[in-house]
């Protein structure tokens, strides 16, 4: 039971004596600190016994890549151990398997119970019996890409081992990510100065976090969670509205974290990795993966699918295809060979075979026929005179990309595979005397826990996470552009975000904010 959050008044206290305590340390001495706030507010934010797991992953990659390499030269030229391949392919696998016993039950007690309604005889299996372990399928991301990049000669192994426990337990990531590499997060261990700007940013960008998950998702989860709770009783158009109101909350809930955790970070003067860039903009869904779980999709990218690609099986593979079909077949086949691990992992990574498929397979196949028939829809637009320019065909796009995004997300929302399923197959209510499109006007949304001020409050919120997104655009962040304009507008913007917040966010002891969606992984 998570105890302190990152939107919990006691993580503010916590947040306030931290940066006291942190700028009151001599430079040299504040990663010490860091790593001092660090466990302490893993134990008072998880389980205290879990940090054990962190510790244990923390120490296998820093002796197991100190048996394994021997040196790394300025060049980047790795010398290994005796053995040296064995104990990185030892450590990644250590490391995977104490992952998959804490976090991924779903992968034997699902098949037990389908085997158990079949063969009674056969037994149920159950999830080992202790707690789950905090931003463990963070931590072991970070712990297997610095075990790969060390092997790799991109990194140099870290002779002391609390500066890479450190970098494994870095607090405000801790929660919901970003996932970060090594050799990017050299600043946790720099000396910082105070510099009240830097506080001001970060409290910004903490501000635009809380209205994201304060006061946006839940209002559109207060659409989403009845109908996925209780599918049965709902059709027509509420299956619709649930199945394009929970992208939103999805996205207002996780980005929305990660905008509080990169905050925090740079009130400590550490700079994280972007995990979202306007991914409803995108108008394809590579386009949107490049946008979406960045840090993630980064990660699968760079150790997974890249080494596939550039395995000898794979080579070799595509050389016998090339010789059989031509160049192109070959790139096809190999690209293809290369996204399916990486979508495989990822969904994996999210710990329930539903996810395999709603995340892993569905965009696999989304992203590799995409890829495979390119060439022809660009011929087709041209016979068909498509204005590609044109604002309708890019806004088309974009719907398009969410639409097929929405799809995928059923399977993230919903019980099981089945459900899944189930509430897709309720779609095609739409072209039936079922289908009711006045429930959005004649007040059949305010039978659900909605009131007339947070139907408003979902619709000024769009407008708004629309404004700000053009702006991302064009400035690169919001508060970039808001930092260009007069004093009297900064200050009206800022407070009346502020305000908002306060008056309109959900917290309080009716909220739990364990219960953000990504906090679980």
């Amino acid at each position: 039971m998570i105890s302190m959050t990152i939107t919990s008044f006691s993580f503010f206290v916590f947040l306030a004596a931290a940066l006291l305590i942190y700028y009151l340390t001599p430079g040299k001495f504040q990663w010490w600190t860091l790593l001092f706030l660090s466990i302490s507010f893993y134990l008072l934010a998880a389980v205290p016994y879990t940090i054990v797991f962190l510790l244990f992953t923390s120490l296998v990659a820093y002796l197991f890549t100190r048996f394994a390499i021997k040196d790394v030269d300025t060049s980047g030229q790795v010398t290994l151990n005796a053995h040296g391949g064995a104990f990185v392919a030892a450590a990644i696998i250590i490391i995977a398997a104490v992952w998959f016993l804490m976090k991924g039950s779903a992968y034997w007690i699902q098949p037990s119970a389908f085997m158990h309604a079949r063969i009674p005889a056969f037994p149920l299996l159950q999830a080992i019996p202790l707690a789950s372990a905090f931003g463990m399928g963070y931590y072991t991301c970070q712990a297997i890409g610095y075990i790969v990049d060390c092997y790799w000669g991109s990194s140099k192994p870290e002779r002391n081992f609390f500066r890479l426990f450190l970098f494994l337990s870095f607090f405000p990531q801790m929660t919901t990510g970003p996932i970060s590499k090594y050799k990017n997060l050299q600043s946790l261990y720099e000396p910082h100065g105070f510099e009240l700007e830097r506080i001001e940013k970060g409290a910004q960008r903490m501000l635009w976090g809380f209205f994201k998950c304060l006061v946006v998702s839940g209002r559109f989860g207060a659409i989403v969670n009845p109908v996925y709770t209780d599918p049965v009783n709902y059709d027509g158009i509420w299956i619709w509205l649930a199945l394009f109101a929970y992208p939103i909350q999805v996205y207002c809930d996780f980005s929305g974290s990660v905008d509080i955790v990169l905050g925090v970070a740079e009130m400590f003067g550490i700079s994280l990795p972007e995990n979202f860039n306007n991914p409803f903009f995108s108008e394809s869904s590579q386009e949107f993966w490049q946008r979406w779980h960045m840090s993630l999709g980064n990660w699968a990218r760079d150790y997974i699918m890249y080494p596939v690609l550039k395995s000898k099986m794979t080579v070799n593979a595509g050389k016998a295809v090339k010789k059989k079909f031509g160049k192109k077949a070959s790139k096809n086949f190999t690209v293809t060979l290369g996204m399916f691990f990486s979508w495989l992992v990822m969904g994996i990574w999210h710990g329930n075979y539903k996810y395999i498929i709603g995340c892993g397979i569905y965009f696999w196949l989304i992203m590799s026929l995409s890829e495979i028939m390119k060439d022809r829809l660009d011929i087709l637009n041209k016979k068909l005179n498509v204005p590609v320019d044109s604002y309708g065909w890019h806004l088309f796009r974009r719907i398009r990309t969410y639409f097929i995004y929405s799809i995928s997300l059923v399977f993230f929302r919903a019980d099981g595979v089945g459900s899944a399923i189930n509430m897709i197959k309720g779609l095609s209510t739409f072209f039936t005397v079922n289908f009711n499109p006045w429930v959005l006007f004649d007040g059949s949304l305010l039978k659900t826990s909605l009131t007339v001020v947070d139907l408003n409050l979902m619709i000024l919120s769009v407008v708004i996470l629309y404004i700000a997104g053009r702006l991302r655009e064009q400035y690169g962040f919001c508060r970039n552009w808001i930092g260009n304009q007069g004093l009297v507008l900064r200050w009206f913007i800022w407070i009346g975000l502020f305000v908002i917040v306060i008056l309109y966010g959900n917290y309080g002891p009716n909220f739990n904010a364990s219960d953000f969606i990504y906090q679980g992984f």
